[in-house]
């Protein structure tokens, strides 16, 4: 038993640091990409309970008034809202949607960053130098 709540306890640390890594890196990427210093942020379910606790990602459940869109699912879309830039939370996200200029995501465990330097373009966004190194 004692067992059993061992690893209980070390599982949920080990997701909550997962979570509070991507919190903190779309807290540095984001606003630098975008050059402002709250981002309203329209995000999928898995992507708010990372934000939740942000306080420089403002979230916000109108697509309209978000600076950008986060998350690996808009298939609810509404259709004035599919031209705003995306930031993926997945791989096939981040090559499937039309308006991806980045994405984060894990595979075998281990972070991984990619941007899209023609959607980056097409939005106007620039990378700061210390990530291009990732287009």
């Amino acid at each position: 038993m004692k067992k059993l709540l061992l690893i209980l306890i070390l599982l949920q640390n080990i997701l909550f640091a997962e979570n509070n890594y991507e919190l903190k890196l779309f807290e540095k990427v984001l606003p630098a990409i975008f050059k402002i210093d709250k981002v309203l942020v329209y995000a999928d379910a898995d992507a708010k309970n990372i934000l939740q606790n942000s306080s420089v990602l403002v979230l916000t459940n109108d697509c309209n008034k978000a600076t950008l869109l986060l998350g690996k699912k808009f298939d609810n879309l509404d259709n004035s809202c599919i031209d705003k830039p995306l930031f993926a939370t997945s791989y096939r996200s981040f090559k499937n949607e039309e308006n991806s200029f980045g994405a984060f995501y894990w595979r075998k465990g281990r972070p991984q960053i990619k941007f899209e330097k023609s959607n980056l373009e097409k939005f106007n966004l620039d990378l700061p130098v210390s990530l291009r190194q990732y287009l």
